[in-house]
């Protein structure tokens, strides 16, 4: 689903709900955090509100992707009452989710030193769209791929049998997820370019980064929790993804203030 078919299903479900009892008076909405994180969201906040209601004024004060601290203003909506209470919450759904996931994706990125973030792709469905933008706003860097997930690998012979099928449909680079370390050493021995390691404890990681020396690129996935970064980084690896990104994320809260 792409981010225009995204919010206009916002902007249709919103118009099949009652109005709220509210006058038709001007009236200026101002955002504000209300704690430091990372922005995302803005650009699409402005996007929903142009196809939610075209008589509604968007200014922004925070850029996608620039720092926020508590109390910053992010951003103003200025309309008549009624409209802009009606958009309230799915304006703070946006930008709380993306500002959220850009957020958590920042942290990570401050603790892990040279590696990378890693955008896989692998987005929630129906949230394809915003989840794309607020990774590239937390600083996460796109990887394209062909993926051979673990369920694939399953229905093959082997990982050699999974990595030729793939080579042969896609001319992009291949990427083998990998779910135990004892795989690891055969997925070397294939032709796969990117190894996504997942469910690895720590000493798993290690191993597997000391008996790559670089040969493949080394995505570390799975459940990374934040407790688990100091010992990660002490590590050299090109990229981590952990599937808290957009699973766990906390959705931000904005405060707000209401202006004449």
């Amino acid at each position: 689903m792409n981010i225009m078919t995204y919010f206009e299903k916002l902007v249709e479900d919103l118009s099949s709900k009652p109005h709220h009892i509210v006058s038709k008076r001007p009236a200026v909405f101002y955002l504000i955090s209300k704690e430091d994180g990372i922005i995302s969201g803005i650009n699409e906040v402005e996007m929903f509100l142009n196809l939610f209601d075209m008589n509604i004024t968007f200014r922004k004060h925070k850029e996608n992707g620039q720092h926020m601290k508590r109390g910053d203003i992010i951003c103003s909506l200025q309309g008549e009452e009624h409209s802009l209470y009606h958009a309230l919450d799915v304006v703070k759904f946006i930008l709380g989710k993306m500002s959220g996931i850009a957020s958590m994706l920042q942290y990570y990125q401050n603790k892990l030193g040279q590696a990378r973030i890693a955008d896989l792709g692998l987005y929630s469905p129906g949230f394809e769209a915003i989840e794309r933008v607020a990774f590239k706003d937390g600083g996460a860097e796109a990887l394209s791929y062909y993926l051979i997930d673990e369920t694939m690998v399953d229905l093959s012979e082997s990982l050699k049998d999974a990595v030729e099928k793939a080579k042969y449909v896609s001319d992009t680079i291949v990427a083998l997820e990998v779910t135990d370390i004892a795989k690891f050493y055969d997925a070397m021995e294939t032709s796969a370019e990117i190894l996504i390691i997942k469910y690895f404890n720590d000493e798993a990681i290690r191993r597997a980064i000391l008996d790559n020396r670089g040969q493949k690129i080394l995505v570390v996935g799975g459940l990374i929790l934040p407790n688990r970064l100091d010992i990660i980084t002490s590590y050299q690896f090109d990229y981590l993804y952990s599937t808290l990104f957009n699973q766990a994320a906390r959705i931000y809260d904005f405060a707000l203030k209401v202006g004449i």
